[in-house]
C-alpha cells in the first residue's frame, strides 16, 4: 500500500485493501469500494475529470491493453490536433523453431516467406498476438504516452516499464515501402527524487531508443503460429498497462477496471498503486466473490510462514534468539523456532484469517524434522535408446551418508532427521577408532569436516568430561554439545550434526560461512566459535627503574595466531616451541617506560602475568617452518601444574583442509574427508613420531594446532 494521505476515505482504503490482501473483505469494505466505480451521479467519481485524462488504465489482459492502446491513440490526436503517423515493423522468417509446449493447441504456418497480404496481417495483428509484445504497427504523435519495453541503460533509468512521452523521431523507408522508426525520442516521467538524465546533444530527461530486432512467435486470426524475427523500436503507447505492469508503481490517480481480474492478488495489485483514495476510481462494477472467499490452505500457511520468517528476522537482528533456532531451509528454520518459542510463536500482529487453524492448516510448525532434496550428480553420460528408462547417476558422499539412495531421473531424498543411522554412522558409547566425515562435493565442506571431525571424536572419546567442558566455552560450543548428544542417540549421522553447526554459521554470518564450492577457512570457524573470553590477567613493569603500570590488563584467549618476532626466531634457532611462544606473546610489550623516558632512556615494559585458569581448548595458528609442535603445555594456576596437550592439528593447501586427530592415549589418526571419507588412517603413538614430521601432511601444510586440557 502506497497512500500518503490521512482522511477518512484513506483509512477505509487502506484498511480494505489490508483484507483484500487474504481475500477477507468485509461488508463495510465492498460498499467503500463500490463508491468508488465511475457514474454519473453528483457523488459518483467521474472518469472525464480531466486528472484522469491520458492516465493509463489498469486492466488484467493484454487484449484489454491493447484495444484501450489503439482508442486512446486516436482520442489523443484528435485532442491534440495532429495527425496519426504509424511506423512498421521489418519482419522476415526466423529459422527458430515453434515451441510445442508453449502452444499446444495450435498448428505451425507452413509460409516460407513473407509476401504483402502476410505481412498486412502481421502490422494489423495486435501487440498481445507476439511471445515479445513487438508492435507490429506504433501510431504516434508528438507528446503521446509511451511505455519502454525493454531495460536499455538501468544506469540511465531506461528500464522496463518505465513511461515517457515521444518528443520526436528519426524514420526511413522499410524494404516494402513502409515508414520505419530508426530511433525514437522520449522524455523520461521520473520521480522528483530521481536524478536528472542528461544525454551529451540532447535535453534533460530525453533519451533515444532505437529500433532493435527480436525473435517472436505470433498467434494470426486463424489460430496459425508463425516464427519471425521483428525489427521495431521496443515499447507500447501507455493508455492502459496490465497488473503484471503496474507492480512497484506509485500513482496518484489510479483508474483500474477490475472485470476480467483473475484473484485477489490481482484486485489487490490494481487498487494498492494508488496513493489516495481520491484518485481511484474503478471503470464499471465487479464481483466481490475473489474479494471475500477467503484463502486457501496452501497461501494462508506460505504468507503465515513468511510472516514468521520476518519475525524471526527481526529477533536475530535484536539478538534476542538462541543458537538453536536455525536451519539451511525455510522448514527446519521455522520447526527450529516453534520448538523454541512453543504456542506463542505466532507473531502478535498476525491478520485474523491467519491464525492457525489445525482443522485447516498442516502442522507446519509442530517440531519434527522436515525433508530436503537435492539432485544427485550426474557423473557418467550416455546416448539412451527408446528403451531406457533412466540416466546413470551417482550422489556424492555425503548425500549418500544420510541414506540417499541412487536412482533414475529423481531427485534424492535426504533427510534431515537422519533417523535411520547404521554401520559406521552409529556413534558407539566409547568409540575404539576415531570417525570421520565425508565430504561434501557440493557444499565443499572440508573446513568444517577438519575441525568439528577433532572436536567430534574427543567429545566422543569421554562425553563425561567434554560434554561439560564444551558447555562452559560459549555458546557455539554449547551447541555442538548439543548436536553430538542427538548423533550419539542415532538421531543423525555426524554429516548431519557438522551440517547443522554450518546452517547455524551461515545464518550468523551469510559472507563468511557460505554454501556451494566456496568454502570458509579455520580462521573465520574459531574466531567465531571462541567467545572474547580471557584466561590470564597481567601487570606492566619496568625491569630497569621499577615503575608499575596501574592498570590491569586481560591476556591469553583460547584462539591465538603465531605470528613470529625475528628476536624470536634468533633466539630460538632451532624453531620456537609454541610454549615460548605463548610465553614471549604475554610477556612481551611495545610500550615504553614513561620514567626511563624522561632520562632519555627508552625502555620496554615487560608484562607479568598470572594464568588464572586454562581453556578446555585453545586453537593456535602455527607458521610451520619457524615453530615447534609441543606435545603438551604446562601450566602453573596457584602452585598447581595444569597440562594441555596436543589433541589435533589443520592442514591446509590447494584450497582444501585435512586433518590429524591425536586420541587422549597418544595414537595419531589422519583423515581427509574426500580420500579416506568417513575412516581415520592410523600414522602410529606420536611417542615414537618426530615432531618435525607433523609439519606437513599428505602434501598439505600445518595451519592450527588443538589443544585440549588434560581429561
Amino acid at each position: 500500500m502506497r497512500q500518503k494521505d490521512q482522511s477518512e476515505s484513506d483509512d477505509k482504503l487502506r484498511l480494505a485493501l489490508s483484507n483484500m490482501r487474504y481475500a477477507a473483505c468485509t461488508n463495510e469494505d465492498i460498499v467503500f469500494l463500490k463508491s468508488r466505480v465511475a457514474g454519473f451521479r453528483s457523488n459518483d467519481p467521474r472518469l472525464d475529470s480531466g486528472r484522469f485524462r491520458n492516465v493509463s488504465i489498469i486492466t488484467a489482459w493484454n487484449s484489454q491493453k491493447d484495444v484501450i492502446n489503439r482508442l486512446g491513440a486516436k482520442r489523443f490526436a484528435a485532442d491534440v490536433g495532429q495527425e496519426l503517423i504509424s511506423f512498421c515493423s521489418i519482419d522476415r522468417m526466423s529459422p527458430r523453431a515453434v515451441d510445442k509446449n508453449k502452444w499446444k493447441t495450435c498448428e505451425q504456418s507452413v509460409f516460407r516467406s513473407i509476401g504483402p497480404r502476410l505481412q498486412r496481417r502481421l502490422w494489423d495483428a495486435p501487440p498481445s498476438s507476439n511471445s515479445e509484445m513487438m508492435p507490429g504497427r506504433l501510431s504516434l504523435c508528438i507528446g503521446m504516452p509511451f511505455l519502454l519495453r525493454s531495460n536499455d541503460a538501468t544506469e540511465l533509468c531506461m528500464t522496463k516499464g518505465q513511461e515517457a512521452f515521444v518528443v520526436g523521431w528519426d524514420e526511413s523507408t522499410g524494404p516494402q515501402g513502409q515508414r520505419v522508426l530508426d530511433t525514437l525520442f522520449v522524455r523520461l516521467v521520473l520521480d522528483t527524487s530521481a536524478r536528472v538524465v542528461q544525454i551529451p546533444g540532447l535535453p534533460e530527461n530525453i533519451v533515444p531508443l532505437i529500433r532493435g530486432s527480436v525473435h517472436t512467435t505470433v498467434l494470426l486470426e486463424d489460430d496459425t503460429l508463425l516464427s519471425i524475427v521483428r525489427e521495431q523500436v521496443t515499447g507500447l503507447l501507455n493508455f492502459s498497462i496490465t497488473d503484471y505492469t503496474a507492480q512497484g508503481k506509485s500513482r496518484p490517480e489510479n483508474p483500474v477496471d477490475l472485470t476480467n481480474c483473475k484473484d485477489h492478488r490481482a484486485y489487490y495489485v490494481a487498487l494498492s498503486r494508488a496513493t489516495t483514495a481520491e484518485g481511484t476510481i474503478v471503470l464499471q462494477d465487479f464481483t466481490t466473490d475473489k474479494i471475500t472467499c477467503g484463502l486457501s490452505g496452501h497461501l494462508r500457511q506460505e504468507l503465515r510462514e513468511l510472516e514468521l520468517l520476518d519475525e524471526i528476522t527481526k529477533l536475530r537482528t535484536e539478538g534476542k534468539l538462541p543458537l538453536e533456532v536455525a536451519g539451511l531451509y525455510r522448514r527446519q528454520l521455522i520447526s527450529s523456532f516453534a520448538r523454541w518459542k512453543g504456542q506463542a510463536s505466532e507473531p502478535v500482529h498476525y491478520h485474523p484469517i491467519m491464525r492457525y487453524d489445525p482443522k485447516l492448516d498442516s502442522d507446519s510448525l509442530s517440531p519434527v524434522d522436515y525433508a530436503q532434496w537435492r539432485p544427485s550428480v550426474k557423473s557418467v553420460k550416455r546416448t539412451l535408446d527408446d528403451k531406457d528408462v533412466g540416466d546413470v547417476s551417482t550422489t556424492s558422499a555425503d548425500a549418500q551418508s544420510d541414506g540417499s539412495v541412487s536412482g533414475p531421473k529423481k531427485k534424492q531424498k535426504i533427510s534431515t532427521a537422519d533417523t535411520s543411522v547404521s554401520g559406521s554412522q552409529a556413534l558407539a558409547p566409547v568409540i575404539s577408532r576415531p570417525i570421520g566425515m565425508a565430504w561434501d562435493a557440493i557444499d565443499y565442506s572440508c573446513g568444517y569436516d577438519s575441525t568439528f571431525g577433532i572436536l567430534a571424536n574427543m567429545w566422543m572419546q569421554n562425553k563425561e568430561v567434554w560434554s561439560p567442558r564444551f558447555c562452559t566455552i560459549g555458546l557455539y560450543f554449547q551447541y555442538w554439545n548439543s548436536l553430538m548428544r542427538h548423533a550419539a542417540e542415532h538421531h543423525y549421522s555426524l554429516e548431519g550434526a557438522r551440517d547443522r553447526m554450518r546452517a547455524t554459521l551461515h545464518t550468523a554470518k551469510p559472507q563468511d560461512f557460505p554454501y556451494g564450492p566456496n568454502g570458509t577457512t579455520i580462521d573465520r570457524i574459531a574466531r567465531i566459535m571462541f567467545p572474547e573470553t580471557t584466561h590470564a590477567e597481567g601487570v606492566k613493569t619496568c625491569s630497569t627503574c621499577g615503575y608499575v603500570d596501574p592498570e590491569h590488563y586481560e591476556l591469553f584467549e583460547p584462539y591465538m595466531c603465531a605470528a613470529l618476532s625475528n628476536n624470536q626466531i634468533v633466539t630460538y634457532p632451532g624453531g620456537v616451541p609454541v610454549s615460548a611462544w605463548i610465553h614471549d606473546n604475554l610477556s612481551t610489550t611495545h610500550t615504553s617506560c614513561p620514567i626511563c623516558a624522561l632520562s632519555s632512556r627508552r625502555v620496554r615494559l615487560t608484562m607479568h602475568y598470572k594464568v588464572s585458569n586454562v581453556p578446555p581448548v585453545m586453537f593456535v595458528t602455527v607458521d610451520c617452518g619457524s615453530m615447534l609442535y609441543n606435545k603438551s603445555l604446562h601450566f602453573d594456576i596457584n602452585g598447581a601444574m595444569v597440562i594441555s596437550r596436543l589433541r589435533g592439528i589443520i592442514y591446509g593447501g590447494d584450497a582444501h583442509f585435512t586433518s590429524r586427530y591425536i586420541s587422549a592415549q597418544g595414537s595419531v589418526w589422519f583423515h581427509d574427508g574426500m580420500t579416506t571419507v568417513r575412516s581415520y588412517v592410523e600414522e602410529g603413538h606420536i611417542d615414537s613420531l618426530d615432531v618435525t614430521s607433523l609439519r606437513n601432511a599428505r602434501g598439505k601444510s600445518a595451519l592450527v594446532l588443538v589443544y585440549a586440557r588434560e581429561e
